[in-house]
């Protein structure tokens, strides 16, 4: 298992650098970068970033997706939970109803190991079912941390001022959970260049508090964000997070488009969500609940 650390497998700080300025700033910032030591085993050969760290964050110029790079380490026993994978570009991504896209060098592209759900207590039975919530919950607990005002759009989009500056995938396989993170932190596409469907159109992240770049942000996300899912789960429990999370769902009490499959759309109004996350709609003067399909205000 790789140790606690920022690591770079392949290349020189030079060429990740040239990417972009923000990661020039990121490298130079965690410098000077040295090669592992003998805690590194096999991988004596990667440089490793002077700054210490309480996480294991591996560093890529280019894959094809961070998550499928992340679920590899961690079935070749390097990377644990709350281990992380961030590529300066990724080719290969997934995006909203898993269209692929290609993303923007100096944005955020990572993806981080969840930890097992809890075999007992209060979340042992729930958390699988509001984990993107959860998800979203913490990163936007952390960004507000910085300064910067969130939104969640349900299930796993992240707002700010009514744009869409981030989004989350999670995938759970043979008992590996890998949550897929981007934030646009330098660029988006243009209003023009969305998709006419699209919920939300795209914006770049405020983050008063922060200037850094997508590594060291991604440090932080992840330091911090273990430390408030450890604080969640022993202290809140899931009936009073649900109560919580309403509170920075996106158009909330407002009149939505609702598009489930290849049914027509239709609107209703958000009233909450349900104790399984499904989003709670009033239709008509009855109340339904979604755990699929997407939403957009009117």
């Amino acid at each position: 298992m790789i140790p606690q650390g920022i690591f770079l497998p392949e290349g020189t700080p030079e060429e990740l650098a040239a990417n972009h300025k923000v990661w020039s700033a990121d490298v130079a910032s965690l410098g000077p970068w040295r090669p592992c030591g003998d805690d590194c085993g096999e991988n004596q050969g990667w440089l490793r970033a002077r700054q210490d760290s309480e996480s294991t964050i591996i560093v890529t110029q280019q894959c094809g997706t961070t998550m499928e790079l992340a679920r590899e380490m961690v079935g070749n026993g390097l990377l644990g939970e709350w281990g992380a994978v961030v590529s300066v570009v990724q080719d290969g991504g997934r995006g909203q109803l898993r269209r692929p896209w290609v993303s923007m060098p100096g944005n955020m592209h990572a993806s981080i190991v969840l930890p097992k759900p809890p075999t007992a207590g209060p979340w042992a039975e729930s958390l699988t079912n509001l984990l993107p919530l959860v998800a979203g919950a913490l990163f936007a607990n952390v960004l507000e941390s910085l300064g910067a005002s969130i939104q969640l759009k349900w299930p796993n989009d992240i707002l700010q001022n009514g744009r869409k500056v981030g989004g989350m995938l999670i995938e759970e396989r043979n008992g590996i959970i890998i949550l897929g993170l981007g934030l646009n932190l330098v660029g988006c596409p243009e209003d023009t260049l969305m998709r006419e469907d699209c919920s939300a159109p795209a914006g770049t992240v405020a983050i008063p508090s922060f200037s850094g770049g997508p590594l060291t942000l991604l440090e932080t996300l992840v330091s911090r964000g273990e430390n408030v899912y450890a604080v969640m789960l022993d202290e809140i429990p899931p009936t009073q997070f649900i109560r919580m999370i309403e509170n920075r769902l996106a158009w909330m009490g407002q009149t939505i488009q609702v598009r489930e499959g290849n049914l027509d759309p239709y609107e209703a109004v958000i009233v909450g969500l349900s104790p399984q996350g499904g989003l709670v709609v009033l239709r008509g003067g009855e109340e339904t609940v979604l755990f699929s399909g997407s939403i957009s205000p009117l």
